[in-house]
């Protein structure tokens, strides 16, 4: 979308499964999933698929305040593009737990961020205020699953194929045009 149109995007936490402990939950087999490390099946695989991308099923619904936690801080690091795509890769590709503070770490470095800056702020949490701020914004405007989209005005829930997006965007930049001139 920013190749093709003049937006800013920014990422914002949601916590999807509040209450996750942090130790994880076993992802219990359920009839007609496919095994743990499995691509995903159903209209979320194919719509993985469609775009290129790799989802496998997890055994683990990780806890991710501190992968959340090391998002913010990877954006004030100018790091947030490489870890985020880091982050995604090792969870849906590689089955990787992102409540494990060794695979954050091992993340975050890989992302460009400095060793010891890192483990100070997963020690102290530094970033949980800002998270739980994003979750409570998410909360607000009606955000109940991901992926969310808040483009301008609109919002746009769940995987969606790329023509709708299309159509907000030009909705939006319309919308714009029209402000503008009056």
């Amino acid at each position: 979308m920013q190749e093709n149109y003049n937006l800013d995007v920014e990422w914002k936490a949601f916590d999807l499964r509040p209450g996750t402990p942090p130790q994880g939950i076993p992802r219990p087999p359920r009839h007609g999933d496919p095994e743990p490390g499995q691509p995903l099946t159903g209209p979320v695989g194919e719509a993985a698929e469609a775009a290129g991308l790799v989802m496998r099923r997890s055994n683990l619904i990780p806890y991710t305040r501190p992968a959340m936690e090391l998002g913010e801080y990877a954006k004030a690091q100018g790091c947030f593009d490489a870890y985020h795509k880091l982050a995604l890769r090792a969870y849906w590709e590689d089955g990787k737990n992102l409540g494990d503070a060794t695979v954050l770490q091992e993340l975050g470095e890989a992302s460009g961020l400095e060793a010891e800056g890192l483990r100070r702020m997963l020690k102290e949490r530094r970033y949980a205020d800002a998270v739980e701020e994003a979750i409570q914004f998410a909360r607000e405007v009606g955000i109940r699953g991901i992926p969310a989209y808040i483009i301008d005005r609109y919002l746009v829930v769940g995987a969606q194929a790329y023509p709708l997006f299309e159509q907000v965007a030009d909705r939006v930049l319309r919308e714009r045009e029209q402000g503008a001139a009056t």
